[in-house]
């Protein structure tokens, strides 16, 4: 948006005053869509209010057991089988409890996804992004080969998925994928983000990048086709974490610097 454009809106500081973050009313906006903080002349940042809500990988529940002890409907508990699974422990904070040791039993992927999804907005004329985090504790040692921790978006009208495996250092796009030459420590940073172009740019498309401790890692990913929903979600094994949707910058801002993000790079 231009300087001229934006004056005509009455911005509202909000946040942490180091990256003079700024609120727009939310009549501006969809009100479907999230609240809308200004980062720069350019980009907007989506404000969602989200948290950790369903169970499942690619829309089919995920099992401890034959059981389903622990599911959408009861996040939280222990497998009667001693399987390792996750439990939500509140809005932010998943726990991976490895399977128990000298029994018959094994560590399972538990996929989680949030409760509100990244939509693509209809009335706004600056870039538009989507962001969250996810910090890291491994359950296991370094050099086991039982963790697991993928973030990423699913793409709700095709059910594709775009993540960055964290274990293998890949960032997949709906199969294809790209290796990175990055690490996997206990306590890393891990972040997602989804940025849709401004409503009279026709000619431009939405495209995902990933982070990991405050830095952008690969290359950013274009999405071309059936891109006005995506839901945030992490599959983990012997892995727990804690997210950071943005729900309060100003207490608990993110280790990427968003004000800083620059469309220009993609």
């Amino acid at each position: 948006m231009s300087e001229e454009g934006s004056s005509n809106f009455d911005w509202i500081l909000v946040g942490k005053k180091k990256n003079n973050l700024l609120k727009k009313p939310n009549d501006l906006f969809n009100k479907n869509t999230g609240n809308l903080i200004k980062l720069n002349k350019c980009v907007d940042f989506v404000e969602v209010r989200n948290k950790w809500s369903k169970i499942e990988i690619n829309g089919e529940p995920t099992k401890c057991c034959y059981n389903e002890c622990i599911n959408t409907n009861k996040p939280y508990g222990s497998c009667i089988k001693g399987n390792g699974y996750g439990n939500i422990i509140n809005d932010e904070d998943i726990k991976y409890f490895n399977c128990l040791e000298g029994k018959k039993c094994s560590d399972k992927f538990f996929g989680v996804y949030t409760k509100n999804s990244f939509k693509k907005p209809q009335r706004c004329f600056n870039y538009s992004l989507y962001y969250f985090e996810v910090k890291c504790k491994l359950e296991r040692g370094l050099n086991s080969d039982k963790i697991y921790m993928n973030i990423g978006l699913q793409n709700l009208n095709t059910s594709k998925f775009v993540e960055y495996s964290a274990s293998r250092a890949v960032i997949i796009n709906e199969g294809s994928e790209s290796k990175l030459s990055t690490d996997f420590n206990n306590n890393d940073i891990f972040g997602c983000g989804l940025v849709y172009p401004p409503a009279n740019k026709r000619n431009q498309f939405p495209y995902i990048f990933f982070t990991q401790n405050g830095k952008q890692i690969g290359k950013a990913l274009l999405v071309k086709d059936n891109f006005n929903t995506y839901k945030p979600f992490v599959w983990l094994m012997c892995c727990s974490v804690e997210a950071n949707f943005g729900n309060d910058l100003e207490t608990k801002p993110f280790k990427y610097d968003i004000s800083r993000h620059s469309i220009k790079e993609h």
